[in-house]
């Protein structure tokens, strides 16, 4: 039997229309978001991580810093031996610890003006004033121990121990951040000039480590 025309154009159209409650019932489906309760918990969250995470980032980029000044000491010290013994004449370097960031001047003798070069240890503009401090730690001779902010290669590259102007050895340039931390520091330890870096307080048993002199 037939099914009448009118019929199939009904079922037709019936099966074509979408039900009047399905894009009610699909944005509820997409309108999920955060309870109250929820954010709380994930904002108590992030504040805990970001305590826990916040001193060693500050500890890291501290390290860094001083790092970056050790170096630039160290190359500022090496440079200076380096000239000495290519121009055969005398390099004096000066570090000025009281100036923040540091500073260190390189010249052929202590009363040159101005220096032959002015070494600044702010890495270009990135160490800020009281990030970063560095001192000096040597004996002149004659002396107890005040100390001694200068330092002379003779021409063969030497720490001539008869110049009157250079400290006994060791000389030690140590540099720590500002708020306290690890420090770092050159060490020129011969006559011959030799020099190294070290980190951390003085072992006297593994002789590691930045000394420190009375």
């Amino acid at each position: 039997m037939k099914t009448p025309p009118i019929l199939l154009k009904v079922l037709h159209n019936s099966a074509a229309k979408p039900s009047p409650n399905f894009q009610k019932t699909a944005s509820r489906k997409d309108d999920g978001g955060f309870t109250l309760l929820e954010m709380v918990v994930i904002a108590l969250i992030i504040g805990i991580l970001s305590s826990i995470a916040a001193p060693s980032w500050l500890a890291f980029i501290n390290r860094q810093r001083v790092r970056t000044v050790n170096d630039r000491v160290f190359q500022s010290l090496r440079l200076a031996q380096s000239e000495a013994k290519r121009t055969k004449s005398d390099r004096v370097v000066t570090l000025n610890p009281l100036v923040d960031p540091p500073t260190a001047t390189i010249k052929t003798d202590p009363a040159q003006n101005p220096p032959l070069q002015t070494v600044n240890f702010d890495a270009g503009g990135e160490i800020k004033p009281k990030q970063v401090k560095l001192s000096v730690a040597s004996c002149p001779p004659n002396s107890s121990c005040t100390a001694a902010t200068q330092l002379t290669f003779n021409y063969n590259g030497v720490v001539d121990a008869n110049n009157s102007n250079n400290p006994r050895l060791p000389f030690v340039v140590t540099v720590a951040p500002a708020g306290g931390g690890t420090k770092q520091c050159v060490i020129v330890e011969t006559i011959l000039g030799g020099m190294r870096t070290a980190e951390g307080e003085y072992n006297s048993s593994t002789k590691e480590g930045c000394p420190v002199i009375p």
